[in-house]
């Protein structure tokens, strides 16, 4: 199996690294493979498969939640003014299927505060000059916070050298969604997902809202 798609965990149990994953582990189980960071950072990728149809209802939707493990050693560059934003974070992204394409851009997600000496938190865009995934005309990703229980209280646990750690979702977005976020506001957007029944996996094939 390739070396960047394994099973294999770190040795060391005391490793923050080891932590996070066996939180991660409490709530989703085990997960089904783990993309690996060839680089220094050190910023791994799990993919947890999930049946995303509730227990009370019929049916499956079967995907992946994808969970970085090692964005959180870093302290982002939050500005003082930002009082109630967290320092740390992972990104979680929900898809049909873990790729290499989609583990390589939640991998750089998770890179570019500390590339560009910036920060992430709730309702933050990152616009792109393409599209980044193939299948989709969407070029902009928007951070999110969960919204399933079990992924709200691996948020919950997280924490490092006295730190909570957030967790953002990761979501793509028109230009015309964009647009309405900046022209009226991220509240009016997520009144817009509510009443289109946005889904959680995403859909490459998504039509805006907008």
């Amino acid at each position: 199996m390739n070396s960047l798609f394994d099973r294999g965990q770190p040795a060391d149990a005391a490793d923050p690294y080891k932590r996070r994953l066996a939180i991660y582990q409490g709530e989703l189980d085990e997960p089904e493979f783990t993309s690996r960071d060839p680089g220094d950072r050190r910023i791994d990728v799990h993919a947890f498969g999930r049946d995303f149809v509730p227990d009370c209802e019929e049916g499956s939707d079967e995907g992946y939640v994808l969970l970085t493990n090692g964005m959180s050693e870093q302290r982002m560059a939050v500005p003082p003014q930002a009082t109630e934003a967290k320092a740390r974070a992972e990104l979680m992204w929900y898809v049909r299927e873990g790729t290499t394409e989609i583990c390589s851009n939640l991998r750089w997600l998770a890179s570019v505060p500390f590339i560009d000496n910036t920060w992430f938190g709730f309702g933050h865009r990152v616009p792109m000059p393409a599209p980044p995934v193939r299948g989709t005309d969407f070029k902009t990703f928007l951070f999110l916070t969960p919204i399933i229980t079990p992924d709200q209280r691996i948020a919950e646990q997280l924490s490092i050298a006295g730190d909570p750690v957030e967790i953002l979702t990761v979501n793509l977005i028109s230009d015309r969604e964009y647009e309405l976020i900046r022209n009226e506001g991220l509240d009016t957007f997520l009144d817009l997902l509510d009443k289109n029944d946005y889904p959680p996996i995403f859909d490459p094939a998504r039509k805006s809202y907008v």
